[in-house]
């Protein structure tokens, strides 16, 4: 898609303290939904192939975080 186009989401409170979570963690609302999308996106892709492929669906399917976190200044 090349060209940008506006979203409108219905916003609950619980919507609201994960956004405040993730703009915390430095995101911008407009990045926390972007990647929110792409993870959730990226694992039904996943779920499907493997539905493919074995012709059942996965029970567990793991979300790698490591490069999701940079380390702080303190070394953690």
């Amino acid at each position: 898609m090349s060209h940008k186009r506006t979203l409108s989401v219905r916003t609950t409170p619980e919507l609201l303290e994960d956004l405040a979570v993730l703009q915390d963690a430095g995101m911008t609302v407009s990045d926390a939904v972007r990647f929110a999308v792409r993870r959730l996106a990226q694992a039904h892709r996943f779920i499907v192939q493997e539905q493919r492929r074995t012709g059942r669906r996965p029970d567990v399917v793991a979300i790698r975080v490591k490069h999701l976190y940079a380390p702080t200044d303190q070394g953690v």
